[in-house]
């Protein structure tokens, strides 16, 4: 099995979605993992897909050369090697954290130096600034060894510092 992360970055126009993934599908891929969203007016791809066939990282590169030049994006191939693919990093508790306030430079830099001097992966980020308000929602991946109240004081003072309004709520176990 052979596992490849796909990025694609171009002007939003239909279409895109269509023919990277016609390519895929055409030499067999599954997709295992994606992000797909419009960013002001570029549209980003995040693939992670899977092949039982024998394909070299400058071969689906080429595949894709196509429906690079007709939509005019940016591809980018990376092969994952299979036990980087198949590790597990344990986590704690899943939590959500979403910042509201004022818009300022430095707010997702504050908020993330405080997640990452804790040692919390951010598992999603999303932001978007609607005239002067800012909002940014994360997932977030707790280490076993942290507890919400760990990070709650720093949130507490961040908050403060920047005068923005930031909840943590923990994520409910959802069984699929």
């Amino acid at each position: 099995m052979k596992h490849f992360l796909i990025t694609a970055v171009g002007e939003d126009k239909p279409g895109i979605v269509a023919g990277i993934t016609k390519v895929l599908y055409d030499k067999g891929f599954n997709i295992e993992d994606s992000t797909m969203t419009r960013l002001n007016n570029e549209f980003t791809v995040m693939l992670i897909v899977t092949t039982e066939g024998e394909i070299s990282e400058d071969e689906l590169k080429k595949a894709f050369q196509q429906v690079a030049e007709e939509k005019n994006l940016y591809i980018n191939v990376k092969e994952i090697p299979e036990e980087i693919f198949e590790k597990k990093q344990e986590i704690g508790q899943v939590y959500n954290i979403v910042v509201y306030g004022a818009d300022k430079p430095g707010i997702v830099y504050h908020v993330a130096k405080i997640l990452a001097d804790k040692n919390i992966n951010i598992a999603d980020l999303r932001t978007e600034k609607s005239n002067d308000l800012y909002l940014l929602i994360a997932q977030l991946e707790f280490p076993p060894d942290i507890s919400e109240e760990e990070v709650q004081t720093n949130i507490d003072r961040l908050k403060e510092e920047l005068n923005i309004d930031i909840s943590l709520e923990k994520e409910e176990a959802v069984e699929m």
